[in-house]
């Protein structure tokens, strides 16, 4: 019977998920409410503040819940070897907000500051245990030049491009600038501690060389 109950909680959360990327395409954030999401996914409203917690709550598990697919699909692929797996982190990021930027664009420009120095909670703090878990890996592998303070990397590094992230989803910057500044940052970051030919490679990716 547990069985029975949790699987019917998990597609309730499926559909619910579901319907929250579909309304936010239809009508933006603005659009999403309590009862219109309870409406599309065929839940009692309860049901959400029971589950989620709040608007806030849904589009946070919104997120989170594109990160696991986001793994899933990751982890299927061959090892990319360190540094390698983050720059795949982050491109298939990309490829997943530029395929649908009328569903995360006005998510990360409406999603309030969480907890920690990222401002981005339990969320942020995923991103950021996965680049430092590849940067242990960089590390142990001799490719920094520098004893690496990973975590304290990991954190840069991800703010970095959250704050790129910000500024597209508030149309400060378009897509293009977007890229290149977040690749320019997360490349110059790279350089700065990897060991040769690493390194240069890191420079020539960054797209400021002549």
């Amino acid at each position: 019977m547990s069985d029975g109950w949790e699987r019917r909680q998990e597609r309730t959360r499926r559909d619910v998920l579901d319907a929250t990327g579909a309304l936010i395409a239809e009508a933006g954030v603005e659009g999403l409410t309590m009862r219109k999401l309870a409406e599309r996914a065929g839940v009692a409203v309860a049901t959400l503040y029971n589950q989620f917690g709040d608007r806030s709550g849904v589009l946070v598990a919104f997120v989170s819940a594109g990160l696991d697919q986001l793994e899933i699909e990751l982890d299927a692929q061959p090892d990319a070897g360190p540094v390698d797996t983050t720059r795949a982190l982050f491109n298939a990021l990309d490829e997943n907000f530029a395929a649908e930027p009328e569903v995360w664009r006005p998510i990360f420009a409406s999603l309030k500051p969480g907890t920690g120095p990222h401002g981005m909670g339990a969320v942020g703090d995923r991103v950021v245990a996965y680049l430092e878990a590849d940067f242990a890996k960089a590390a142990a592998n001799g490719l920094f030049a520098v004893d690496c303070d990973v975590g304290a990397l990991a954190r840069h590094v991800f703010t970095m491009r959250m704050n790129r992230v910000e500024k597209w989803a508030q149309a400060s910057i378009d897509w293009g600038v977007y890229r290149s500044s977040s690749t320019l940052g997360l490349e110059l970051a790279l350089a700065a501690v990897l060991v040769e030919p690493f390194r240069s490679r890191a420079l020539a990716c960054s797209g400021i060389l002549r």
